[in-house]
């Protein structure tokens, strides 16, 4: 005879629902916990990132006794351009020293040094895994998703990255939302010693690194020219590949931004469509991140700080110039 006591009592209709219940409730707390932990260990690689470019930046300073230009070479745009950006000059100095030197300088895209295997397209076409913010999903590349502008029909993917030069804050294009709702203009003209009363950003910023498609001698920039102070004054900031055309860390023309746009501008007006808005200066030559509430900047001296979508505007334009005579300081 069984005893009663070794019988097994199974799980009601009701039990078991609760534990089901239990059960999901738990996974749906665990969720967002995850995914916060997650996204704490991309902005700490995001801001590695940056601190690792901004000292690539420093260590050429102390090998050529200035910062790294952008060369406009023949200011073409297209695959006969020769072009090449401030990223390529710190190649040596982010472990990439094999791909910088495969570089044909005088060269345009498709040139090589006498080797087939060494030529700019290889180089141009580079994944480099320190140039990609992981919040952004990399890596990513140029050539597969439309037809980028000023860049003819290269036929080719060309490498991509989440982190671009800051070119100033003086600036001729466009228009921004005001706190109040209304609409005023983005021309904003530099002050300072370098380019003063001129607005234009794109080759003659008063940041760090313009445009500079006239490789101009009056951005050549060494650090006694950042008079607003290293600590005070942008290096390098985030960008998103999709939401602007000019992003391209070979080219010349793709791997500077401005704040003489808002940051993230546009991006939660609940309006604008930012892929829809690339191919268009006004609205996204400025600094964008995936980062939800701001984005990660590195500063001269070599520190990163994480600025906010809040930040009063013309204190961000002031942070992105070299020598504009003012006391502006980074926001806590």
């Amino acid at each position: 005879m069984v005893s009663s006591r070794s019988k097994r009592r199974a799980f009601t209709l009701v039990e078991l629902l609760v534990v089901i219940t239990i059960i999901s409730i738990l996974i749906a707390l665990l969720i967002p916990a995850v995914q916060a932990a997650r996204e704490a260990a991309r902005r700490a690689k995001c801001s590695n990132n940056i601190k690792q470019i901004v000292l690539g930046i420093h260590q050429y300073h102390e090998a050529f006794e200035y910062i790294p230009l952008n060369n406009g070479g023949n200011k073409t745009y297209n695959e006969n351009g020769t072009g090449k950006s401030w990223m390529c000059r710190i190649l040596p100095y982010i472990d990439e020293t094999a791909l910088f030197r495969k570089i044909k300088w005088t060269g345009n895209v498709k040139a090589t040094n006498n080797n087939p295997s060494m030529n700019n397209q290889t180089v141009a076409t580079s994944i480099i895994p320190i140039f990609y913010c992981p919040t952004d999903n990399p890596p990513k590349r140029m050539m597969d998703r439309r037809n980028f502008h000023d860049r003819g029909d290269w036929n080719k993917e060309y490498g991509v990255m989440n982190y671009k030069a800051c070119a100033g804050g003086n600036w001729n294009k466009g228009t921004y939302t005001k706190d109040d709702g209304t609409t005023s203009s983005c021309n904003f003209s530099s002050g300072g010693f370098r380019w003063a009363g001129k607005t234009n950003g794109l080759d003659e910023g008063n940041g760090l690194i313009c445009r500079n498609v006239n490789s101009h001698i009056r951005n050549l920039t060494n650090w006694s020219d950042v008079r607003d102070g290293q600590s005070n004054t942008f290096a390098v900031g985030e960008c998103v590949p999709e939401w602007c055309d000019w992003t391209m860390w070979y080219w010349f023309n793709g791997a500077t931004a401005t704040c003489g746009l808002p940051l993230n501008h546009r991006k939660d007006d609940g309006v604008t469509d930012l892929e829809a808005q690339s191919n268009v200066v006004d609205n996204s030559y400025g600094f964008f991140s995936q980062h939800s509430g701001g984005a990660y900047f590195g500063l001269c001296d070599g520190r990163v700080t994480f600025i906010r979508d809040n930040i009063e505007f013309s204190l961000y334009r002031n942070l992105a110039t070299i020598a504009g005579n003012d006391a502006s300081q980074v926001p806590d």
